[in-house]
């Protein structure tokens, strides 16, 4: 007797469960692919081996993927669908201390004007201040030391500002005396 066996079985193209994109914090991106064959496998690009039915696949940078999945039999699944990671959220430069102005006589605050805000809206901190303009003042500011940071739509957050330092108010002199 010859005895032919069937045909190997043929995996299903990876499912693509989760794409998780760039953020401010993390430069790359991953993905999570299911419905991977039982027993061992091999994912290409990559020679990422396994026999779970799932794996996350991490550290990828701006670009198209699409994976394919190869059994132990040898046989390799057509390609899953495009799995496209972007470019991670630019952060946005420290806000520009420009003119400040100091307490006077008769105003007992400061304010001071910052610049190189980024397009869109944004969050200026301390004090939670929105807008959308390249420029902001922020003024009621008592007698110290601040710095800024700026927060843009995609929650990236700027280093800090160069201290803006805001003088005592200046004393006010006694009326005199008649003598």
């Amino acid at each position: 007797d010859v005895v032919i066996n069937a045909q190997p079985v043929t995996p299903t193209a990876p499912d693509i469960k989760n794409i998780i994109q760039p953020t401010c914090s993390e430069a790359t991106g991953s993905v999570v692919l299911t419905n991977l064959p039982s027993g061992n496998w091999t994912i290409n690009p990559g020679a990422i081996t396994g026999s779970a039915n799932g794996t996350t696949i991490s550290g990828l940078t701006k670009g198209t993927y699409n994976y394919t999945v190869t059994n132990a039999a040898g046989c390799t699944s057509n390609a899953s669908a495009d799995v496209v990671i972007n470019a991670p959220p630019d952060t946005p430069s420290a806000p520009t201390a420009g003119a400040i102005t100091q307490p006077t006589c008769s105003v007992a605050t400061g304010s001071v004007v910052l610049s190189g805000l980024p397009t869109g809206n944004w969050t200026i901190n301390p004090g939670a201040i929105s807008g959308s303009t390249t420029s902001t003042t922020i003024s009621g500011l008592a007698q110290g030391t601040y710095n800024y940071t700026v927060t843009n739509a995609a929650g990236c957050t700027s280093n800090a500002s160069a201290d803006v330092v805001i003088n005592a108010q200046s004393a006010t002199p006694p009326a005199p005396t008649v003598g």
